[in-house]
């Protein structure tokens, strides 16, 4: 019997490969309401995933967050045929931790 994920991970592959696309266009936007339409259809294309996986992903939930965890969760699922690399799974824990709101102060100017 196939893994219940593996029907879907193609489809989450192809979805990811259009967020990634309308980054790139976003990041060459000539106008902030031709930016403002690509992020809309970001948004709109990005709910087209199963809820657990926008849940696992809300924290990293760029093109390159959301190929990172599928790339962790296809080494939890099978460690020997998935290898990652420590710093890898570093980036992975490091957009997972919560933020410490007394440090983010710094970054943010009043």
């Amino acid at each position: 019997m196939a893994h219940p994920d593996a029907e879907r991970t193609p489809q989450i592959l192809q979805t990811i490969e259009i967020l990634e696309k309308l980054e790139t266009l976003m990041d060459l936007a000539p106008s902030p309401e031709i930016e403002e339409i690509l992020l809309q259809a970001w948004l709109r294309v990005s709910e087209t995933f199963p809820e657990d996986f926008k849940e696992a992903t809300r924290d990293d939930a760029g093109a390159t967050g959301l190929r990172r965890y599928m790339r962790v969760k296809a080494f939890f699922d099978n460690p020997t045929q998935n290898a990652i690399s420590p710093t890898e799974l570093a980036e992975y824990y490091q957009n997972r931790a919560p933020v410490d709101e007394e440090s983010a102060k710094f970054f943010f100017l009043e």
